[in-house]
């Protein structure tokens, strides 16, 4: 039913290995902000945990949408040295509570009627389940649960991606916070993975539909196609979520690049270059800056995607109609 087609993915490579990843990329205040490292380590704990689906979270004033949005709330909370990271803070407070601090902080006029920041039940739930399962298990220290890793994502059951799975926000079978979380941590200097050969490509819907699109996977089956141009609801992403990880262990591979850091070309190029009206069709990326312009070294504005010459959806209908797929999940 879907398969990935390696040599477009080895055209895919060679295009991406013609750039550098910008430092002032790992420069941004998030990564950088000086503070206690056990309260930066649980700010993106916590911000990672609850970074899903995040269609309508936006600060329009602010030109902040999605993550960007996240971040530079979390960003402020930490410079303010914010209860809200203390040990036990959200342990001890009802859902109500924390609701009410919350919507403030996703809110452009801080009118908690106008909080973009949806589904805060599901949200404050896996927050609360992060504290305690740190009180529970370490002591309320993520200082604590880090060095039992062993810096390793599989370490006979104490790896990151072993501990972490057991958290309802982090139970993704193909890892995604996870694999993200950790490549927060290393950006930020916290954590060396000793185990990169068992890094498992982080894979959101924006990746997703870039893959697609650029013909690197292949839906064969018509039935899927028509869902997934139809934007229907499915019962699974497994297939295509699948395959698209296989995809992008042969673009790193042929690339150069590490598998975290395809995460820094393909999301940005995604939300930005090819998302509801792809730059190809109007000319202009969708997020003005461009979000990849940010990460590599292309004009801010700039009028061709960097995919041009090898994508399959850059000419051809059938590929240019691809959507990722719908389905109702909190994996990312």
């Amino acid at each position: 039913m879907v398969s990935v087609n390696e040599q477009q993915c080895i055209r895919t490579a060679e295009i991406i290995s013609a750039f550098k990843i910008k430092k002032e990329f790992y420069n941004r205040s998030f990564i950088t902000v000086r503070t206690n490292k056990e309260r930066k380590l649980r700010a993106y704990f916590y911000v990672v945990a609850i970074c899903h689906q995040t269609y309508n979270l936006a600060n329009k004033d602010r030109n902040l949408y999605g993550w960007d949005y996240l971040e530079e709330v979390f960003y402020e909370l930490l410079k303010e040295e914010s209860e809200f990271f203390n040990r036990g803070f959200l342990v001890s407070r009802s859902t109500k509570e924390i609701e009410s601090f919350i919507r403030p902080l996703f809110s452009a006029d801080r009118n908690t009627a106008n909080c973009t920041l949806d589904n805060l039940d599901e949200r404050i739930k896996f927050l609360k389940e992060i504290d305690l399962f740190l009180e529970e298990k370490y002591s309320g220290n993520i200082l604590t649960l880090t060095g039992k890793t062993g810096y390793k994502l599989i370490n006979s059951g104490k790896g990151f991606y072993e501990i972490l799975s057991k958290l309802e926000s982090f139970s993704d079978p193909y890892k995604k916070k996870i694999s993200f979380l950790v490549k927060l941590l290393e950006d930020a200097d916290l954590i060396k993975i000793n185990d990169p050969e068992n890094y498992i490509p982080i894979m959101d819907y924006h990746m997703q539909r870039v893959l697609l699109r650029l013909g690197c996977v292949d839906v064969n089956d018509k039935d899927l196609y028509e869902d997934l141009i139809n934007k229907k609801e499915l019962s699974s992403d497994e297939l295509i979520r699948n395959e698209c990880i296989n995809a992008i262990k042969i673009i790193a591979d042929k690339s150069g690049y590490s598998i975290a850091s395809m995460n820094d070309f393909f999301w940005p190029h995604g939300r930005s270059c090819c998302n509801s009206v792809p730059l190809c069709v109007s000319g202009k990326c969708e997020k003005q800056p461009c979000s990849l312009s940010f990460a590599i070294d292309i004009e801010p504005y700039h009028k061709y995607c960097i995919f041009d010459s090898i994508c399959k959806g850059r000419n051809d209908e059938h590929y240019r109609r691809l959507w990722q797929p719908v389905v109702n999940t909190h994996y990312y």
